[in-house]
């Protein structure tokens, strides 16, 4: 069975042990990279889980930590904002733990955190190249948008696509 639960600064070596090992796993599913993330004090892991804007959490298989996903507030002013919605960010699942309705589960959490705050839609951005996280995020409701933009400005062609789902 998985659970789903909240991440709050007081999980912060937790949560910086799953997302370097999301960033070592996927580094082109990512707009930051492992080894940026690998330099971040204790301090900046604990800022990004204490925001009152964003809720991270942490998927469990067995007692043990296998996937991740962060709820951040959309901000509309951003060129491709959409009022009111929440975004997908940092979503990644264990490769050992695929296939076993995790990622399913991940949405399904942030999808109902965006809505108890309110929220019209989530909204993400998925790479080109990663067909396999689009497919995904198709059948669980996510249709593309026409926005898209550069994943780093360092990689000029990795793009990606923004990707919504209407909660109403």
């Amino acid at each position: 069975m998985t659970d789903i639960t909240r991440v709050g600064p007081e999980g912060w070596a937790l949560y910086r042990r799953i997302r370097l090992a999301a960033l070592a796993d996927a580094p082109y599913a990512f707009s930051s990279t492992l080894e940026r993330e690998r330099a971040f004090a204790e301090d900046v892991w604990r800022q990004r889980l204490g925001s009152a804007s964003a809720a991270t959490l942490l998927a469990w298989q067995d007692g043990e930590p296998v996937g991740t996903a962060t709820a951040v507030a959309e901000n509309a002013e951003e060129e491709y904002g959409v009022p009111g919605a929440w975004q997908l960010v940092g979503m990644w699942v264990d490769p050992s733990a695929r296939g076993l309705g995790i990622a399913d589960a991940l949405v399904e959490a942030v999808a109902g955190h965006a809505r108890a705050q309110g929220a019209p839609a989530v909204v993400l951005w998925v790479t080109d190249v990663n067909d396999r996280a689009r497919n995904f995020y198709t059948r669980m409701g996510f249709v593309p948008t026409e926005a898209r933009q550069l994943v780093r400005p360092d990689e000029p062609d990795n793009w990606e696509q923004q990707m919504i789902r209407r909660l109403a």
